[in-house]
């Protein structure tokens, strides 16, 4: 993705069901996080700007958008550029 990332490509990435998965899992995907790192992340996501976006609670299951996250860890999502 460029730089500058439009709503309407938030949009894509947040509809899309395939990008969408289990915390617990991610932790089984990407071997640099642990689950305990992720777990307490996303109980903090609040004081992180942008890192709700990334995150919803179905139920007791947390669900992580992996695009979005990816975005937040580059700092480009927009709520992380409104401090710039």
């Amino acid at each position: 993705m460029t730089n500058t990332t439009k709503p309407d490509q938030l949009d894509l990435h947040i509809t899309n069901l395939e990008n969408w998965r289990p915390v617990r899992q991610l932790a089984k995907e990407y071997p640099q996080f642990t689950d305990t790192q992720l777990k307490r992340l996303f109980w903090q996501r609040n004081k992180y700007p942008g890192l709700s976006t990334c995150y919803r609670q179905v139920g007791k299951r947390g669900y992580v958008c992996l695009p979005l996250f990816g975005l937040w860890l580059a700092g480009q999502l927009p709520e992380q550029k409104k401090d710039i």
